[in-house]
């Protein structure tokens, strides 16, 4: 079943021999598509979002994953689940491709990374794990945090979903995720700030 946000878009009906599939949204805003399959694994080659010439905005600002490559840490390794994979750029959501975390026990687990600076954070995406186990996200929190400070993203409620977005849009130079009443594994963390064009470079362009 195909989403944007919330609203349904369409659902596939396999067909042999078919190689692709489209779907009309009718112009429903959104700004996330969701691929959901209950009971199965998904494979997917390639999905393209098309938006007509119209309905584009002006200004599309560029969008950043700041979190890549920068220090984590997590309350304990479990199963050679470091926590540097969940930012190693790999979003594999297989246990078996060694791009995931995994804590060492079942309650009172965080993971966090360490921003290079204060960033505005507009959303965290999570990958979930999907060879199994993927309930296990459901309750966790999603927090950024400045200085000593930490306020609450979100909470979980991935329905088996392989990739997870949070909406932070608060200014921090951390993030963390906790869950307390079961094991953390982490496929990969983006973290998106948006880059705006600077209102005093246009007033200088004029």
């Amino acid at each position: 079943t195909i989403y944007v946000d919330d609203t349904q878009c369409g659902q596939i009906k396999f067909s042999e021999g078919v190689t692709k599939y489209s779907f009309d949204c009718k112009g429903v805003n959104g700004s996330t598509v969701t691929l959901k399959h209950s009971g199965q694994y998904i494979n997917i080659c390639e999905m393209e979002v098309l938006v007509l010439e119209e309905d584009m905005p002006e200004k599309i600002p560029e969008i950043h994953n700041v979190a890549v490559g920068r220090p984590t840490s997590q309350s304990a390794t479990g199963w050679g689940g470091v926590a540097s994979r969940a930012v190693d750029g790999d979003i594999n959501s297989v246990w078996g491709g060694k791009s995931c975390t995994h804590s060492a026990k079942n309650k009172d687990n965080f993971w966090s990374v360490q921003l290079d600076q204060e960033e505005y954070v507009r959303d965290v995406i999570i990958y979930n794990r999907m060879d199994c186990c993927s309930e296990r996200i459901d309750g966790a929190k999603v927090w950024i945090g400045s200085g000593d400070d930490w306020t609450e993203c979100g909470t979980i409620d991935s329905n088996g979903a392989a990739v997870i977005s949070t909406t932070c849009d608060a200014q921090g130079d951390k993030i963390k995720v906790t869950n307390d009443a079961n094991y953390l594994t982490l496929c990969e963390v983006q973290v998106i700030t948006f880059e705006e064009e600077n209102p005093s470079e246009e007033m200088d362009e004029e």
